[in-house]
């Protein structure tokens, strides 16, 4: 089952074609001997708010191989460290670096300065899926994440097989989103007490009366409920519905654009038409032309049904890229950022998963001192510990080192933004990383 992905948006692997010296960020690797006091007294920032950036308690004992995020733009060179790992892990090429630090050879020693360059900011619009608690909540979240965002996806509201719309309780998260300027979209999905399920797409969208009722019912939701668009998230479509789902989205975006409102879709990833085979049905180059935006589920490579693995490794998701701006606008496309983490159990003959927050990624290595791994090839830390029941466990998620590299594929194919699953699963720095790289478009 895909996890949507929380919400949040992108930027590139550039070569700079000159120094920019603008306030970047910078990302220092755990290395033997490291403390929070050690690294805050060599940066020069507060302890405490060193921690809290980092998410971490204020005296937590790091982990070798965790990456926190310093602010500023100076970096200073650890014991054995190149420069290619420095660029590396900052997203840039050596040439980069060493044009922006003056460097004439490829020597550098521990304790030096570098400044670490960024291009400067990129305008794109955000989004991310908001699944709705009590009234205050709401209110609170929204409140707090409102910087980073463009706009909500409510999720979810679901069809019966005769088309009807059933209600989902979101306490009045639409009106609390119009109120702080985020103008919230309808999420509509096809789960059912099945999860999502294909037999019940195929019966909303093959026939064409009740095809027809069904988009007059998801305008009259948004009608009623002031939403400014929906986001279709129709999941494991059968091929044989590629022609009915072409037709459906063509027929939506003809109800509802002449009344102001968009339509969004979440697609799975693909590197080609036919590639790979099983999600034939979703056809970027005829949807791109009627939806207004186009959410890539770049994710889920593993999953908690599988082996273990990293969730978006970073070559999988530029495939996907290089098909989709090849037929559709690349103004239309958003990048699916995983904003979750992965536990799997694999000291048994029968692995299995689950599914929580970055955050609860950080708590866990922190708490049993498992030490942080970076897959270089996949762009993607992991690391693993053994439960108070002996269980060995693998986890894959998210860190500064893995979300620059995909905040920089935005920028790198001039896509329209980024989005992810969901509001709250998010660690701190995501959202400071996220307002460096990134303007974000308000309406």
């Amino acid at each position: 089952m895909t996890k949507k992905i929380l919400f949040f948006l992108l930027t590139v692997f550039m070569v700079l074609m000159t120094p920019i010296y603008t306030y970047a960020q910078v990302i220092h690797e755990v290395k033997s001997g490291d403390s929070l006091s050690k690294i805050s007294r060599k940066y020069q920032i507060n302890k405490d708010d060193l921690a809290k950036l980092n998410g971490l308690a204020k005296n937590t004992q790091l982990v070798l191989g965790q990456s926190l995020l310093i602010p500023g733009e100076t970096y200073v060179v650890q014991p054995g460290e190149s420069v290619w790992e420095i660029a590396n892990r900052h997203a840039i090429s050596e040439e980069t670096l060493m044009r922006q630090n003056g460097l004439k050879s490829r020597v550098i020693i521990p304790g030096q300065k570098l400044s670490i360059p960024r291009p400067p900011k990129m305008n794109i619009w955000t989004g991310t899926y908001f699944v709705p608690k009590d009234k205050n909540s709401n209110a609170w979240m929204l409140e707090n994440y409102k910087s980073t965002l463009t706009s909500i996806f409510v999720f979810e509201y679901r069809s019966d097989e005769q088309g009807n719309i059933i209600e989902t309780p979101e306490n009045q998260a639409h009106k609390i989103a119009w109120n702080k300027n985020l103008p919230p979209f309808a999420t509509l999905t096809n789960l059912s007490e099945k999860g999502f399920d294909p037999n019940l797409t195929h019966k909303l969208i093959s026939t064409p009366w009740l095809r027809q009722k069904f988009v007059k019912n998801i305008y009259s939701l948004l009608d009623s409920h002031d939403y400014k668009g929906v986001v279709i998230d129709f999941e494991q479509v059968k091929t044989k519905d590629r022609a009915n789902l072409n037709q459906f989205i063509q027929e939506l975006a003809a109800k509802l654009h002449p009344a102001g409102m968009e339509v969004m879709m979440a697609v799975p990833p693909k590197e080609g038409d036919q590639n790979p085979s099983y999600s034939s049905a979703y056809d970027y180059r005829i949807l791109g032309k009627y939806l207004d935006r186009m959410f890539l589920m770049t994710y889920d490579w593993h999953w908690p049904g599988g082996p273990s693995g990293p969730i978006a490794p970073i070559d999988k998701v530029k495939l996907t890229l290089d098909y989709a701006v090849s037929v559709v606008d690349k103004s239309k496309l958003m990048l699916g950022i995983p904003q979750y983490a992965y536990d799997w159990v694999i000291g048994t003959n029968k692995r299995s998963g689950s599914a929580y927050s970055t955050q609860h990624a950080i708590d866990l290595y922190t708490g049993y001192q498992s030490q942080v791994h970076y897959d270089e090839n996949a762009a993607a830390p992991w690391f693993r510990y053994v439960d108070k029941k002996g269980n060995l466990h693998e986890v894959w998620f998210e860190d500064p080192r893995s979300l620059l590299v995909k905040f920089r594929l935005v920028r790198q194919y001039g896509l329209a933004g980024m989005g992810c699953w969901h509001l709250g699963l998010t660690m701190p720095q995501t959202e400071k990383m996220l307002l460096e790289e990134f303007n974000v478009h308000k309406h």
